[in-house]
């Protein structure tokens, strides 16, 4: 039993998906955004592994769907931009980040940082020397960097956000996204989200909370089984 069958049994009595901002997908216009899929996250003896709570995918489960959105989008010709996310040993990139986490004067030792391991991609995804790869320091990948440019300059409209994590990086960049009228795709089954700590009942949680949000105001939630038959895939 995976972690992901909650979500593909379960995504439409947790989340109102009757309206859509992109009910198609032209290929064309379209790209894929791999976002921080990183061992620290996404493996079980990473520092920052993400389990599954409230029903809400775990960090190993969603490996599998990302690398089948990458290999589908690459053969459908959709571009792709990769990103990781770290902060420097010293902080000086953090902003408040160290305060919120407790981590002041701990940041030369965060897994989180570049350097120490936490910024490395799983085995299984690897980018093509023309993908672009975002090294950022905030949750959006718009923050900072180049998207909105590769994103106008490849003519595309609508961005297919496929990685971690639902309630940082997800819906950071669902907002920037939207903020700059992209049509804003994430995918359910491809993303988890750090616990509350707490005994999150089924469909609640930091995970689901965070895709009634993007659902609500910011794009569209699809699982990828959804997007792949969207394009044909």
């Amino acid at each position: 039993m995976s972690s992901l069958d909650y979500t593909y049994k379960h995504i439409d009595d947790h989340i109102d998906r009757s309206r859509m901002l992109a009910p198609t997908i032209d290929i064309e216009k379209t790209m894929l955004l791999v976002l921080d899929m990183q061992k620290a996250c996404a493996e079980p003896d990473g520092a920052m592994y993400i389990p599954s709570v409230g029903g809400a995918p775990e960090g190993k489960d969603v490996i599998q769907p990302v690398v089948t959105v990458l290999e589908a989008c690459r053969a459908k010709g959709i571009p792709v931009v990769w990103s990781l996310w770290g902060l420097r040993p010293d902080g000086k990139d953090a902003g408040y980040a160290d305060i919120k986490w407790g981590l002041e004067g701990q940041l030369a030792t965060f897994p989180g940082s570049w350097g120490n391991g936490g910024d490395e991609l799983v085995d299984e995804l690897k980018p093509l020397p023309d993908e672009p790869v975002i090294r950022k320091h905030r949750f959006s990948s718009f923050y900072g960097s180049a998207l909105t440019e590769y994103m106008r300059k490849a003519g595309c409209d609508t961005l297919v956000v496929a990685g971690l994590s639902t309630g940082n990086c997800q819906l950071a960049t669902a907002i920037d996204g939207a903020n700059q009228d992209f049509k804003m795709i994430v995918l359910a089954d491809t993303t988890a989200a750090i616990p509350s700590g707490k005994d999150d009942p089924l469909g609640y949680g930091q995970h689901w909370e965070a895709l009634r949000q993007i659902q609500a105001n910011h794009g569209d939630v699809r699982t990828s089984i959804e997007f792949l038959e969207m394009i044909g895939a």
